[in-house]
């Protein structure tokens, strides 16, 4: 039985990463393992019943030619700097990129041999900014059309301020760079705040359309406190896939209405 697909969602700051990291059972490196050197026998059920943590911002490493251009996407998308230069119909076209090359053959080689997979956010990527960028859901829906959908996801909602303060150090991309509020030197606090709590508002608007499971974050709260709370309805919506995904008819790429 191939294997679900978890998207924890939730905006910059907010802890995805070592929330999703905490919830799994394994790595990437060690499904990937599992994967490619058990047993033939053995095969079938390589992947039973584990929970996987993918970052998403993971390279392949089932595909040694995919591997070769994430890299250079994964150089241009994170580790070029920041700067206005490029229109956001650029930028846009390297994110589809990256999440159909991620889908294809980070996330999607794991689904296939049955391990569920949890990732540090999905649809706010694209969806929840780019709504503020310019781009209408008909847009968005032509651009991402093929990349893969979560099953399920668990949006966690927290206080933007709270989260600015805990952290602070936050890219400009982060901050707002895309999304109209003025020159790099005029980003911070301010904008962070505004910025990231209209990108809640889209999220929350999904969350509402499809009946996201949602929690509540206090940005104090010690991340493992936290996810052993969240463990909770992770199994929720890990049973509840094996009936009918979350998001319904999404696998295909098709855009959350």
């Amino acid at each position: 039985m191939p294997g679900r697909f978890i998207a924890l969602e939730g905006t910059d700051g907010v802890g995805k990463t070592s929330l999703a990291r905490h919830l799994a059972d394994i790595s990437y490196d060690t499904a990937v393992a599992r994967l490619t050197q058990p047993p033939a026998p053995l095969r079938a059920e390589v992947g039973s019943g584990a929970l996987v943590f993918v970052p998403r911002r993971q390279i392949s490493t089932t595909s040694t030619y995919a591997a070769t251009l994430m890299e250079h996407l994964s150089t241009m998308l994170w580790h070029s700097g920041d700067a206005p230069d490029l229109s956001d119909a650029f930028w846009v076209s390297l994110q589809a990129a990256w999440f159909t090359a991620h889908a294809e053959t980070v996330v999607g080689p794991l689904l296939d041999a049955g391990f569920d997979v949890i990732v540090d956010g999905w649809l706010y990527k694209f969806f929840a900014k780019l709504l503020l960028q310019g781009f209408t859901e008909a847009d968005l829906a032509v651009i991402y059309k093929r990349v893969r959908m979560p099953d399920a996801v668990l949006l966690i909602r927290a206080d933007v301020g709270a989260v600015y303060d805990r952290r602070r150090d936050f890219r400009p991309a982060e901050l707002g760079m895309h999304a109209g509020y003025g020159e790099l030197d005029d980003l911070g606090r301010a904008t962070f705040v505004d910025y990231q709590s209209r990108t809640a508002l889209n999220l929350q608007v999904f969350a509402d359309r499809h009946g996201w499971h949602t929690a509540h974050l206090d940005p104090g709260e010690p991340i493992a406190v936290t996810a052993e709370r969240l463990a909770v309805i992770i199994a929720e919506l890990r049973a509840a896939c094996e009936s009918a995904p979350t998001m319904g008819a999404t696998r295909n790429g098709e855009v959350p209405r």
